[in-house]
């Protein structure tokens, strides 16, 4: 298997020893109270624990039991580079965090400030029915459905699930560094008479490196990755790699789509990389990569990403652009580099293509977890995929589609160090909370996104 389809274990096995590296055990729960000690028994509120009470140091772990966290939260825990503390679900519980609010007028975010923080494997979702339209385009008064706001240093988010809010993510350039890891991003935004408004990812960095890896963002209201902002805003150093971002800009208009993965703005970047990406659409436009927007800018690296539909490239000084896969299907390829030649080390596909591509990353944080990208060009009823870098003979799993992640397995078993063989079937997302009517476009058997999960 290729390097980019098989990581291997030994980088999940360190990656899992320094994620299991923790001091002292906390816990929370949807009836827990101020009052409470942070133990099992008597478990803190969600917002007395992120207060960062003085029990919690660098290196503890809080558990957030099983239920729903509803409203707004702020966070500021401190912990340390060599001891981060971790906010976590807890093993075999799902744990939501509801931003929403009986007042229309109060905003209901997921807001993280502090340091060097994990927040780890929960929901975070809108549960208003409100509708999702709006008259005043990108500054709504009457549409507040909140997502996770990061302002802190160095916070990472591993392996959420986070949908139906106006962003999923806004990782500002307040912070310095940090990550967004592994989750599962769908259904944020609203929609105006301009256009659709709401990414998976608004980003903005000045300092240190934002780090966008193995995220599966589809089906916003407008863009998956959003690295953008004015003149007046930082849109520096940025590792974007081995995301799935597909149908963007679909839950505004499934047949008119927006660009997958935006890297520019009004002001300069420099020091970008996006690597072993992977992209696909079922509508009109679907941009795979917009990198460059007003600005001149300085160095970036495209390497070795599978994109299907058009990518723009523009206004850079210095750009590498090699080992890609560019399926150009009705639309050319775009690049100005002074004297950049696209053909050099990459491949470019005019139509559509045959056989079947299937990509495999093992998550860096879990064992035994890792997500599946399959290109089935060829509309094969089902796909084997060889999961021996994932899993060790006799662990027993279960296969969820990205799109449909807490719905029926899409299968389940004990492995047996056989591939396996996943059903190429027509997964589609659930409607956006407070458009029920409106039919998410199916992607398969044409392409498809799993999640391998240990049981």
């Amino acid at each position: 298997m290729a390097p980019m389809q098989r990581l291997g274990l030994a980088a999940c096995i360190i990656g899992l020893c320094a994620s299991f590296a923790r001091g002292a055990e906390f816990y929370v729960a949807p009836d827990g109270a101020p009052s409470g000690d942070g133990s099992r028994a008597r478990p803190w509120d969600l917002q007395t624990a992120l207060g960062h009470p003085a029990a919690v140091k660098p290196g503890d772990t809080i558990w957030l039991l099983g239920g729903t966290y509803r409203g707004g939260f702020e966070s500021r825990l401190k912990g340390t580079a060599d001891a981060p503390i971790t906010v976590r679900q807890a093993i075999g519980a799902r744990a939501t965090i509801d931003c929403s609010s009986d007042d229309p007028k109060k905003q209901v975010l997921f807001t993280v400030q502090g340091e060097w923080t994990r927040y780890w494997g929960f929901e975070v979702m809108s549960s208003s029915p409100k509708r999702r339209t709006e008259t005043a385009g990108s500054h709504p008064e009457e549409i507040s459905r909140g997502g996770v706001n990061a302002f802190g240093n160095h916070v990472s988010f591993i392996n959420l699930v986070v949908h139906d809010c106006s962003n999923g993510f806004g990782f500002w350039s307040n912070g310095e560094g940090g990550e967004i890891y592994g989750c599962i991003i769908y259904n944020n935004g609203w929609e105006a008479p301009d256009r659709g408004h709401g990414h998976a990812i608004y980003a903005q960095n000045k300092t240190g490196t934002k780090r966008l890896v193995d995220n599966i963002m589809y089906n916003q209201f407008c863009y998956g990755v959003h690295a953008y902002g004015s003149s007046k805003a930082f849109i520096n150093n940025f590792h974007v790699e081995g995301n799935v971002s597909f149908n963007n800009g679909a839950a505004k208009d499934p047949k008119s789509l927006n660009p997958a993965i935006l890297v520019g703005g009004g002001s300069p970047s420099e020091q970008v990389a996006v690597v072993e990406n992977f992209t696909y659409s079922t509508g009109h436009g679907g941009t795979s990569l917009q990198l460059g927007y007003g600005a001149n800018n300085k160095d970036a690296v495209v390497r070795d990403n599978y994109f299907v539909g058009p990518a723009s490239l523009r206004k850079w000084e210095a750009l590498v652009v090699t080992g890609n896969t560019f399926i150009a299907l009705a639309a050319p390829v775009q690049v100005e580099p002074p004297g950049g030649d696209l053909a050099a080390g990459n491949t470019i596909v005019k139509g559509r293509p045959t056989g079947v591509r299937v990509f495999v990353r093992p998550n860096r944080y879990e064992p035994g977890r890792a997500h599946v990208v399959v290109y089935n060009w060829d509309k094969k009823s089902e796909v084997e995929v060889d999961v021996s870098a994932v899993l060790g003979a006799g662990a027993k799993f279960k296969v969820a589609s990205a799109q449909d992640f807490f719905g029926k397995p899409a299968l389940e078993g004990t492995y047996d160090g056989k591939p396996l063989r996943l059903p190429m079937t027509d997964f589609r997302a659930p409607p956006p909370v407070g458009k029920p009517d409106y039919v998410p476009p199916a992607t398969g058997p044409e392409f498809n996104v799993f999640v391998v999960l240990p049981q």
